[in-house]
């Protein structure tokens, strides 16, 4: 009996999303006694599957926002108990990764083809906001960020000891803002990286524009060799058909003769 195996489901939440419904549906028919479970699958949203796609690609990003994840929940729940957390440097860790892992998703879409728009972004960040949930890496649907209730819950049946122990241990520096001199470098870095792709885009543009040329005077060169066929090809039938008229009158000269020459005799 074939049954769909977990790597045959993680392949089919990293093909592209257009490819989805086929790939799932050729997976259910070889899936044998799990045809059904696997057909019941939902394609995924955009975000979630750009969510999914930070998973399978950059593993890195994706284990550091749930680490950071983890640590404010556990946060969280270790201040409804009385205790004194450092909550803010948590959350300012937190969002950093967030930014970085949105900033990931953000590339991913646009080597996909699918717009970053505002609203696609804003499911995107709840997603992120709201790991670790759901099947990591086969998300069919947004997720919402967790609220106080969840934070209750979380406080009732009690935070892992491994997340509560890198509360302890975990002290994450408090940013300071940033210095002029430090804004006024990202800036010319932001420049000259700016600098740089507008000159790869010139070079990029003068390349496609000599092979367009290429390609058309050979598309020229194609079309007029063409039409001297056709014409000489129309030259050709045409004086087929006069030579074939002419054969045709010769036999039945030639018919018309023997058989006056067997009257004769």
């Amino acid at each position: 009996m074939v049954v769909a195996s977990n790597q045959d489901l993680d392949h089919l939440y990293q093909v592209p999303l257009s490819e989805f419904t086929a790939a799932r549906n050729e997976l259910a028919r070889k899936a044998g006694a799990d045809g059904a479970a696997v057909k019941a699958r939902l394609k995924p949203s955009v975000p979630a599957w750009a969510v999914n796609q930070l998973y399978w690609t950059d593993r890195r990003t994706y284990d550091r926002l749930t680490k950071a994840s983890e640590r404010v929940r556990a946060g969280h729940a270790q201040s409804l108990k009385g205790k004194k957390v450092d909550l803010a440097a948590l959350e300012l860790q937190h969002d950093a990764a967030i930014k970085q892992a949105a900033d990931r998703v953000r590339d991913i879409l646009a080597r996909a083809g699918d717009p970053a728009t505002p609203a696609t972004m804003k499911a995107v960040v709840d997603t992120l906001r709201s790991l670790p949930g759901g099947e990591p890496g086969r998300l069919a649907k947004t997720l919402a960020p967790m609220g106080f209730g969840a934070l209750g819950a979380l406080l009732k049946r009690g935070s892992g000891p491994k997340a509560l122990a890198e509360i302890v241990t975990f002290a994450p520096p408090k940013p300071k803002p940033p210095k002029a001199d430090e804004v006024a470098d990202a800036a010319r870095r932001a420049a000259e990286a700016a600098r740089r792709r507008r000159k790869d885009i010139g070079v990029e543009l003068k390349r496609l524009a000599s092979a367009l040329s290429t390609a058309r005077a050979a598309f020229d060169r194609a079309a007029r060799a063409r039409a001297d066929i056709e014409s000489r090809l129309e030259k050709a039938v045409a004086e087929s058909d006069r030579h074939r008229a002419e054969v045709a009158r010769l036999e039945r000269e030639t018919r018309t003769l023997e058989s006056e020459r067997a009257r004769l005799t």
